[in-house]
């Protein structure tokens, strides 16, 4: 199965599948360099005029606003290859690549959705180096093969929503594409928290992870400054205390939930890595560093 955009050149091959860039890998990647619409790790669609209508047309002299179209089709650079996955493992196993490099791929056919990082490590701070490619694909294989139909779906959901909404231009729709994020990987977890807002605090303590202090309890052991939020902006449609737009929280969700997440989603999959001990806002890159647990 091809699949799509990634400019890491490294092959490899674990127990069941193999994954090479195509043999016109470096005929796209100068395609891509030549053509690309990017900024700060970040590739656009096609460029679209948008029509007026024939009274706009007569009053204004401008032509129509530039967009980008919102759904497009990319090129392939990769292929992996089994003698024994289905296509449903297969597309699994391209996401969870994609969770690993940081960017989103695609298999051949599917269409992009809005703006799409193109370097590795935009979409989760991490980089992959030596075994890691191994170790961290093998781990995710044997998450596949260790769970039903039902985990294996909401999982793909939640890494998808998770790498996807990043893509959002405005903070409360990271935001709010997080904590779904967030509910999806609980949903599969087995902990169970009495309230909504322990619902962060039960999955850090069982994936033994740093708490960020939006998520701590208060005095009722109810509520959260990560509740309190999300109850706002899905009920009140308010957002930082006030109509959505008009302020931002002083929380630095964007950052801290997201990586939350990303640690979430590698203690889940079973991907032993140093940063599921990192500060909740750490800001530094790192190296995977996945051990090998076979």
């Amino acid at each position: 199965m091809k699949f799509g955009f990634l400019i890491d050149k490294t092959s490899f091959e674990c127990s069941c599948f193999r994954v090479a860039p195509l043999s016109e890998f470096d005929c796209v990647m100068e395609e891509f360099y030549q053509s690309a619409h990017v900024s700060n790790g970040w590739f656009y669609g096609p460029e679209q005029e948008l029509k007026k209508t024939t009274n706009e047309s007569r009053k204004f002299k401008e032509r129509g606003p530039v967009n980008c179209l919102s759904f497009f089709r990319i090129s392939t650079t990769h292929e992996i290859t089994s003698n024994a996955c289905s296509e449903e493992h297969l597309r699994f196993l391209i996401l969870g690549y994609s969770f690993l490099q940081g960017v989103y791929l695609t298999p051949e056919g599917y269409l992009n959705l809005g703006r799409t990082a193109y370097k590795p490590g935009k979409l989760n701070g991490l980089r992959l180096s030596g075994d890691d490619y191994v170790n961290g694909m093998e781990a995710i294989n044997q998450f596949y093969l260790s769970n039903n139909c039902e985990v294996r779906k909401q999982m793909f959901a939640s890494i998808h929503w998770h790498l996807i909404g990043q893509s959002y231009y405005f903070d409360w729709d990271r935001f709010d594409s997080q904590y779904k994020t967030l509910d999806g990987l609980y949903n599969i977890s087995g902990v169970k928290a009495a309230f909504h807002a322990g619902r962060p605090v039960e999955l850090a303590r069982k994936y033994n992870l740093k708490l960020p202090s939006w998520a701590k309890l208060d005095s009722t052991g109810k509520k959260s400054v990560l509740s309190t939020q999300r109850n706002e902006l899905v009920h009140e449609a308010t957002y930082g205390g006030n109509p959505i737009g008009f302020s931002y929280p002083d929380e630095n969700y964007s950052l801290e939930l997201t990586s939350f997440n990303t640690k979430l989603i590698a203690a889940m999959l079973g991907i032993d890595t140093p940063y599921l001990s990192a500060e909740p806002d750490n800001r530094d890159y790192w190296g995977w560093d996945i051990k090998d647990n076979c």
